[in-house]
């Protein structure tokens, strides 16, 4: 029989054998352990930007910022007006006179008896539409020619009188005509006259 000292004396050494770490019957305990005396590996942080998505808050890389209405910005777009033909003048049915004008300027004759200087004749030109008849006449109503093609040239002379430094007139009438009517338009050319001295 043992005695109750000695009882006493196991159980403390037994209680005792429990309190060493890792010596726990539990196998909770056991499983967990002690970690005091154990290296254990820092954790490794890593450093830079942290992809959040865009900084604009739109979301889908995909999808454009909105403005306070949530609608998508777009830039404005303008219309150009619109242009209108020039519309072409109406005529009564007459024929037209596109232009009627000098060419090439006439001039006098000048110089002296021994070494005389001939004058230029002038040159008229015109142009018509709508014509059946072109009819030039010359220092009056008096037809010169009524044979002329609706654009076309004539030269004539120009005859100078009168004193040194006086002007010589001359006036150039163009008829047309067709089966509505006609029209004219006048011209007065002039030219410098000089006196030819005799040497």
């Amino acid at each position: 029989m043992r005695s109750p000292a000695r009882t006493r004396a196991v159980a403390a050494a037994l209680a005792a054998a429990l309190a060493v770490p890792g010596c726990s019957t539990d196998p909770d305990e056991t499983t967990q352990g002690s970690t005091e005396g154990l290296s254990i590996a820092p954790s490794t942080v890593v450093s830079g930007p942290v992809d959040s998505g865009p900084a604009d808050g739109s979301g889908d890389g995909g999808t454009p910022a909105t403005t306070g209405g949530g609608e998508p910005h777009r830039p404005p777009t303008t219309t150009p007006p619109a242009t209108k033909p020039t519309p072409r003048p109406t005529t009564d049915g007459r024929p037209e006179i596109v232009y009627f004008r000098v060419q090439r300027k006439p001039s006098c004759p000048a110089g002296t008896t021994v070494n005389p200087v001939p004058g230029s004749p002038v040159v008229l030109e015109w142009q018509a539409r709508d014509v059946d008849r072109v009819a030039l006449s010359v220092d009056g109503p008096g037809v010169y020619a009524d044979n002329y093609p609706p654009t076309g040239t004539e030269t004539l002379t120009f005859p100078c009188s009168g004193e040194e430094g006086d002007t010589q007139r001359h006036t150039y009438q163009l008829t047309v005509t067709n089966a509505e009517g006609k029209r004219t338009r006048t011209i007065e050319v002039t030219a410098t006259v000089h006196t030819i001295a005799p040497v």
